[in-house]
């Protein structure tokens, strides 16, 4: 069986270890964390591997998953160079979504990669259950990226391959699609405030139709799935809305504009009409007073 080790196993590190070491795919060996504490926490919710305090303690593997920040990545590419067992056959890969492989060079002649699940690790019990069926972004070495694709396809995750000069436009996909809209949210919850509606209640309210419109728009497509009054060129209503956001908070009225000029561009490939959106182009564009 196959060894593994894990740098920062902190949501998304418990989780994988966890899942591989109940396939039985990959005998988790060495964890890694900031204290000893947490190192030890995160091998009971994995149930196998031994939490080590310094990176020199932990033991030689055939892959090590570095699942630290972003900003510590190079650094430790740097340190783990030195090890005995950085050689050909080895694999490194971190899950970063905004960084490639290319961070990991120091570790050559070892076989490198990047493999960012799509996926919000926010709970590890949980996303036990619900990483299977996610997409993993795989680039790097050949020899890592088709052993880390059969890795994450014995978890049931799916697999996509995309280039290392790709990388930060796809992560920004995800942001887009992951972040903003849970910041969109909070904005709808701003609004209905406003209005003098409580959150609980504005959450209630919200969560069936968010909830639909992200099925329409997996199943449809943006196109046929926009609706409100830009889809509709209904001039009269945006400008009300824009006027009350205003004068209830300019943040708000200015993610509107900009959003609003998106959702045009988004409308103009369905039904609405050239002079519709010529109109809403042009309110939609006046700076916010």
């Amino acid at each position: 069986m196959q060894t593994l080790n894990i740098i920062g196993a902190g949501h998304l590190g418990k989780t994988l270890g966890r899942l591989w070491h109940q396939t039985g795919l990959f005998r988790i060996q060495s964890i890694h964390n900031r204290t000893l504490r947490s190192g030890q926490a995160a091998r009971e919710f994995i149930g196998a591997g031994r939490a080590c305090d310094t990176l020199q303690s932990m033991a030689e593997a055939d892959y090590w998953l570095i699942a630290c920040h972003d900003s510590e990545i190079s650094a430790l590419a740097e340190h783990l160079s030195k090890r005995p067992d950085n050689r050909e056959g080895t694999v490194f890969f971190h899950c970063s979504g905004a960084l490639s492989s290319e961070v990991l060079d120091k570790l050559r002649p070892s076989s490198i990669a990047s493999a960012h699940p799509v996926h919000s690790f926010a709970d590890p019990l949980r996303s036990l259950s619900s990483l299977p069926g996610s997409s993993v972004a795989l680039e790097g070495d050949g020899p890592a990226t088709c052993a880390l694709g059969d890795a994450f396809s014995a978890i049931g995750c799916k697999i996509i391959t995309i280039e290392a000069r790709h990388k930060s436009l796809y992560h920004a996909g995800s942001v887009i699609a992951c972040n903003y809209l849970t910041t969109l949210v909070d904005l709808s919850l701003r609004s209905f405030a406003a209005a003098g509606i409580e959150r609980s209640s504005a959450l209630k309210l919200l969560e069936p139709i968010v909830l639909q419109t992200a099925q329409n728009n997996m199943t449809l497509g943006p196109e046929k799935s926009l609706t409100g009054p830009i889809a509709r060129g209904d001039l009269e209503t945006v400008t009300t809305q824009m006027e009350n956001l205003v004068s209830v908070d300019p943040q708000l009225a200015c993610c509107y504009r900009h959003l609003g000029l998106a959702c045009v561009a988004l409308a103009r490939r369905g039904p609405l009409s050239e002079e519709s959106a010529s109109r809403l182009i042009a309110l939609l564009s006046e700076p916010s007073q």
